[in-house]
């Protein structure tokens, strides 16, 4: 189907798509970040006096993350940790140090860390399903001038702490696509059958967003061979944001930001600038002390203007074809294929983990009360790092969950208190069986009244919960199996 009846904004659709991170890939990296932060603030951490807070930024925060253009790189997240700490309390290089030893603590950790001159880099490899991917943590403290969010940077080449808002840059640039953004996270929502809340922003792809992914693609091609003047995702990102005027049209939305985009370069003095719109920094900093960046900049965006119109005027097989080599070759054959233009890809998927189906069930206990099904009951759920706080990463939905993560149930139900809630755990398959941990008989929650139940995760295969409501010694109301799938 194509998107608002344009063949090119289909196909770069379909290119945002292939070059996006895959949910999964995205949810275990969301439960590797939770895990750093939960070490760092834990209560035999010395840093948990300081309250650290870790969230991420960057492309992974703002879903403008485009795949390695090869197996050889990986993908790169990068994290905030904001310890409680004033300026006058502490130093650039204590504050690194401090943030460096406790990560050093954990064994897995350690083995995996490197220090740079402003984070430290945790290299994960790839495992099971998973690509690999590092992870840099930057130290940071709040900037009490720039509150309720500003931070102030470590940097071991500079004297003065470096100001940064990451938070404010990231509600800025959904704002700039606020409008569309909503609409398409509703229709998702609807498709769901969900609340709108229940949808991850990181599901939500936009115009604006694919064009940055587009932009930085070509960008990563167009400079393979002349990496020191290639311009940081920052730049584009920024420049992008402050082009973009709304268009639900995706194409539309990549001609006139590429158009639009050179207007918002400043000179201030005899200084280029490229400004953070949410604080005083100059992203192209680095263009004054090499101007030669700024000239390649600008003949990269005419490059990019000439490769789209000329594709826009091919058909929809040439297009393809025509974008390969701007975009990726394998890129586009997986393009091709999904569209129905070629007989083959050879585009490389991360391997999709393969999750048993539901095995024997033998085990699972008949109800033990009358039934009198005169009320309705369902099961909603989201998934947590962990029990210590209510903080939910998602909702579950039809998508395999991570194993060692906490599920939070909820019964909704209009049968009229009081009644209690019996719940029924089903494990199957061969890690549950070897475990002796099938289960498939009934619990009480508690004092029974509680429309929560919790589970943690531990077994890959496909398994099932069910609630069963009772009242009066009479089931009036169970929810159905609601199966859950352990990667």
């Amino acid at each position: 189907m194509l998107a608002n009846g344009n063949p090119i904004s289909d196909i770069l659709t379909r290119v945002s798509s292939a070059l996006d991170i895959p949910d999964y890939v995205y949810e275990d990296a969301t439960i590797k970040y939770e895990d750093v932060g939960a070490w760092l603030g834990d209560d035999s951490s010395e840093l948990k006096k300081y309250s650290p807070e870790i969230y991420p930024q960057g492309s992974f925060r703002l879903g403008t993350v485009v795949r390695p253009i090869n197996g050889e790189d990986e993908y790169d997240i990068d994290l905030v940790c904001t310890l409680n700490l004033a300026k006058e309390q502490t130093t650039q290089d204590n504050l690194k140090t401090i943030v460096g030893n406790r990560l050093k603590l954990r064994p897995d950790f350690n083995s995996m860390l490197e220090q740079s001159r402003r984070c430290w880099t945790l290299n994960y490899p790839a495992q099971n399903s998973l690509p690999k991917f590092h992870m840099d943590i930057l130290p940071s403290i709040h900037n009490l001038e720039d509150e309720p969010t500003g931070i102030l940077l470590t940097d071991t080449e500079l004297k003065l702490w470096q100001k940064s808002n990451p938070k404010a840059y990231a509600e800025w640039f959904y704002k700039r696509m606020e409008v569309i953004f909503l609409e398409k996270r509703a229709a998702l929502a609807k498709s769901f059958n969900a609340k709108v809340e229940d949808v991850p922003e990181w599901q939500v792809k936009t115009p604006l967003q694919i064009a940055v992914q587009i932009l930085k693609r070509h960008r990563d091609i167009y400079f393979q061979d002349q990496p020191d003047n290639k311009p940081i995702s920052i730049i584009i990102t920024t420049l992008a944001a402050k082009a973009y005027r709304g268009q639900a049209d995706i194409y539309d939305a990549l001609e006139s930001i590429v158009q639009d985009m050179p207007k918002f370069i400043e000179r201030k003095g005899d200084k280029w600038w490229v400004t953070n719109p949410v604080a005083e920094e100059n992203f192209a900093d680095k263009w004054n002390e090499y101007p030669e960046r700024r000239t390649v900049f600008i003949m990269w965006l005419d490059r990019v203007r000439s490769d789209f119109a000329t594709v826009k005027e091919q058909h929809i097989t040439e297009m393809t074809k025509s974008l390969s080599p701007i975009l990726g070759k394998s890129i586009m054959e997986k393009v091709a294929f999904d569209m129905g233009l070629s007989s083959g890809s050879t585009f490389l998927l991360t391997k999709q983990p393969q999750i048993p189906p539901l095995g024997k069930t033998d085990h699972c206990k008949p109800p033990i009360w009358p039934q009198n099904l005169l009320y309705k009951a369902d099961i909603s759920g989201s998934v947590h790092f962990n029990r210590k706080t209510l903080k939910k990463l998602w909702t579950i939905s039809e998508r395999p969950v991570p194993a060692n993560v906490w599920l939070r149930f909820r019964v909704n139900t209009n049968v009229p208190a009081p009644y209690e809630i019996q719940w029924q755990i089903v494990n199957t398959g061969e890690e549950a069986t070897k475990a002796g941990d099938l289960r498939g008989g009934f619990l009480a929650e508690g004092n029974n009244y509680s429309p929560y139940h919790w589970e943690h995760t531990l077994y890959k295969g496909t398994h099932w919960i069910e609630a069963f409501v009772i009242k009066d010694g009479v089931c009036l109301a169970r929810t159905g199996r609601k199966f859950i799938k352990i990667r």
